[in-house]
């Protein structure tokens, strides 16, 4: 099957790396960002967000670089799954206290909440799942290696483009909700335009 052909699932696996290196990269080079975005999800102990955002982009290369050796990638799925699940309920209970509009810590732009974003981690972590089982034995020429290197960077760049959509999605969202915020709360103090 596709999931088991090694040339499917190395292309997957390289870009759930690259999308970890990345990730980690914004974290690592924006400290106290991070630790301000981990602050605000409001899941951890007090005290515990600066340590908490010091491990995770750690945690982050770590399993990218077991996913791109080919002995360790069938346990780095699994731990790519758990953490792409562990941000995805992060960010769904924040969504259910009705606090869409902090940033969900994901890169070097403000990117907030939503259940798209759910939803993206939930794929991202189902793929992973889907192609964690042992590849078929087939021997690998150059072009199957062609073949590797354009689906890991095609399905980076798909990823890319999406995760800009769901990005500048978010914003028009919060900001045709600003309007209706404002006369709310006009409209709760009886300023003057609160009238309907």
């Amino acid at each position: 099957s596709l999931s088991a052909d090694p040339i499917a699932q190395g292309a997957l696996a390289g870009a759930f790396a690259l999308i970890l290196f990345a990730a980690a990269w914004h974290k690592l080079s924006e400290p106290l960002m991070f630790e301000a975005a981990l602050d605000a999800y409001r899941l951890l102990p007090s005290g515990f967000a600066a340590p908490a955002s010091r491990a995770l982009p750690i945690i982050e290369a770590a399993i990218g670089v077991a996913l791109v050796v080919p002995a360790s990638r069938q346990p780095a799925l699994i731990a790519f799954a758990l953490l792409m699940a562990l941000y995805a309920a992060a960010m769904a209970i924040n969504l259910l206290r009705g606090r869409a509009q902090i940033d969900c810590g994901c890169g070097a732009d403000v990117h907030l909440l939503s259940w798209a974003l759910v939803a993206r981690n939930g794929v991202l972590a189902l793929a992973a799942l889907l192609i964690c089982r042992p590849d078929s034995a087939r021997q690998i020429d150059w072009l199957d290696g062609v073949s590797l290197i354009a689906g890991v960077l095609g399905l980076y760049m798909i990823y890319l483009l999406f995760d800009e959509l769901l990005r500048q999605h978010g914003r028009i969202a919060h900001l045709r909700r600003q309007p209706q915020t404002q006369h709310l709360r006009a409209k709760q103090h009886g300023l003057p335009g609160s009238a309907s």
